[in-house]
């Protein structure tokens, strides 16, 4: 290992007098594989599916993909799992396991020789005792011992002992050497609970039995007011070893966060608020990034850690007209409920300064009707955003969304997204990472998105709606850009109108089963693609000159376009008044794609990829 990076060692503290001659760790047969799980031959790096009994031998490499799992085991018990996204080898001849990236629980009998375990920023050796290890997105490095005593020393001289329920990590930092993290608690029983390295196998593992004894142990403490449970997860990892911290009870209890942590901020965790003034509560602000819990929010146990800054409540009530971030500082603000934040009327955020990110957060938004919710960052270069992010159903009726200098983003990750009534307002591009460019987002990848008889603004760029289904109505869009919509199931698209359309506009429209699109006018718009396993139009007007691709199962046009027949699955469906520059649209279709071919092929019908 490179002499500058930081160098982690990681032993049991037992004797292994009279244990034998470790063998080395080279090879492991393959016990149990879920899902994806792909043997890569080195130094060729050809690959192909790992096949249980099958033995990974070094150099070779063994990587799991999205939700998947594998165990392996060495001839002298050593048992090694891997967690999703992981990408693993042994070194030859050694005891080293190379850890790339993802996440592994390793287990070495006692007097059998133990391992390292190394990745690109730290390593660490361990002895008769059961561990996790996660190398993290960021570049750090985290281990938690899940029975047994250890001794961590680090490479400064500095020197830790864990026990079960105790963690340690690598915070990253310049020159690859790593920052040590200090030693944390964690909820043993929580870990042990969800964990798909420790459940997610047909076989026990060995050490179960220590490990339940370790679990014991600490709820006994837990019992006796030694500890306190927050239900925090304490450092960034993969989704197969988010961590719930806990803490030694007493004022001095901080170890659980990264930075200063008060005991008015850890209370405030755990309890509830009303904001009914514009100044902020200072013992609720967490200036130190904060991990939310994958318990409170079920959609993070798919995705990675979340870090938040801002202000935490267990259920926030908002009763102010005006919240002022003013002196805040920093880039981002998360107003984070463990349960639900809920408004109760109007609200303008201010003095938002070097902000560029304000999030609503919790598993539950509620948004009274009429409402008008305002986020007024300063005019600026720096593409700002407002976004509402929520697990359960979110809806929207009536009122105001408006984030006049930036982007809107509105989701529910696991319901619906609900919109009637409302006035979208987005300045400018999204500042945060979404699926296509555009200023404003409406987002319910597990549910509906429904938008009806509202007013959408946005002064550049465009709007994105995604979902498992995706329905608008009656809808006006004062639309700066592109529009695109992609829905698993089916998209519906009825007397939607359109102004402010800048030249060259492209609207597009996917979805796996239905699109149907009734009374548009495409009037402003250059390109216009749409695609589903079957496509119905009625009362559709293609503006002369643009270009129009339409793409269904079978790749063409379904028999008597125009006359009213009911539509044919998995063609694309004319079925009345659907017109190009005027004209009859069947006649800007080419013959080969069922069409009458008497103008131009302005209108392009095929398969996808054609």
């Amino acid at each position: 290992m490179n002499a500058s990076r930081f160098l982690l060692a990681f032993g049991v503290l037992a004797s292994t007098a009279g244990a034998a001659t470790p063998l080395p760790l080279e090879e492991s047969v393959l016990i149990e594989s879920v899902n994806e799980v792909t043997h890569v031959s080195m130094p060729t790096g050809q690959t192909e599916p790992a096949v249980v009994r099958s033995r990974l031998r070094a150099p070779d490499r063994l990587r799991t993909g999205r939700q998947s799992r594998a165990e392996l085991e060495a001839a002298d018990g050593t048992i090694t799992r891997l967690g999703a996204n992981t990408t693993f080898a042994f070194d030859r001849a050694t005891r080293t396991l190379q850890l790339e990236g993802g996440s592994l629980l390793f287990h070495s009998p006692t007097g059998r020789g133990g391992g390292s375990i190394r990745s690109t920023s730290a390593s660490a050796a361990v002895l008769g005792t059961t561990i996790i290890a996660a190398a993290t997105p960021d570049g750090g490095f985290k281990l938690l011992v899940l029975e047994g005593r250890a001794q961590v020393d680090f490479s400064a001289g500095a020197r830790l002992q864990l026990d079960a329920g105790q963690m340690t990590f690598i915070r990253p930092a310049g020159g690859g050497i790593g920052a040590p993290g200090p030693v944390l608690h964690f909820d043993l029983a929580q870990q042990v609970k969800n964990s798909r390295l420790i459940q997610g196998f047909a076989r026990p593992l060995p050490s179960r039995e220590k490990i339940e004894a370790a679990v014991t142990a600490q709820r006994q403490a837990v019992g006796q007011g030694q500890y306190l449970a927050t239900g925090f997860l304490v450092f960034a990892a993969t989704s197969d070893t988010q961590v719930n911290g806990i803490e030694a009870a007493g004022p001095d209890a901080d170890d659980k966060l990264v930075g200063e942590f008060t005991t008015p901020q850890r209370i405030a965790l755990n309890t509830s608020a009303t904001l009914s003034s514009p100044r902020l509560p200072e013992e609720r602000l967490f200036r130190t990034p904060l991990l939310v819990p994958a318990s409170e929010s079920p959609f993070l146990n798919k995705e990675s850690d979340v870090l938040v800054t801002g202000l935490i409540a267990q259920q926030l009530t908002i009763t102010a007209s005006t919240l002022s971030l003013a002196g805040w500082g920093q880039p981002n603000f998360q107003f984070v409920g463990k349960q639900a934040i809920t408004f109760t009327g109007s609200t303008r955020f201010t003095d938002l300064g070097a902000i560029e990110y304000l999030r609503i957060f919790s598993p539950e938004i509620i948004v009274p009707a009429r409402a008008t919710l305002v986020a007024d960052f300063p005019t600026a270069a720096t593409a700002s955003t407002f976004y509402f992010d929520a697990d359960l159903d979110l809806a929207f009726a009536d009122g105001t969304v408006s984030n006049p200098s930036g982007g809107l983003i509105l989701q529910s990750h696991s319901s619906a997204l609900r919109i009637s009534g409302e006035t979208l307002i987005a300045g400018h591009e999204i500042g945060a990472a979404t699926v296509v460019p555009s200023a404003l987002a409406l987002d319910a990848p597990n549910g509906a998105v429904t938008l009806t008889s509202s007013l959408v603004r946005t002064q550049s760029s465009g709007v994105a709606m995604l979902g498992r289904t995706v329905t608008a109505s009656r809808t006006r869009f004062e639309l700066a850009g592109n529009f695109w919509a992609d829905a698993t199931e089916t998209a519906d698209f009825d007397a939607l109108t359109w102004s402010g359309t800048p030249a060259g506009a492209v609207f597009q429209v996917t979805a796996g089963n239905l699109a149907s699109l009734r009374t548009l006018n495409f009037d402003g718009f250059r390109e216009i693609n749409l695609g589903a396993r079957t496509v119905a139009l009625e009362n559709i007007r293609f503006p002369a000159g643009s270009t129009v691709r339409l793409v269904s199962e079978q790749g063409r046009l379904a028999a008597l376009p125009n006359t009213g027949q009911a539509a044919q699955p998995g063609f694309v469906n004319f079925i009345r008044e659907v017109t190009y520059a005027g004209q009859p649209a069947q006649d800007f279709v080419a013959p080969a794609a069922g069409g009458t071919g008497l103008q131009p092929p302005q209108i392009i019908v095929g398969k996808p990829g054609s």
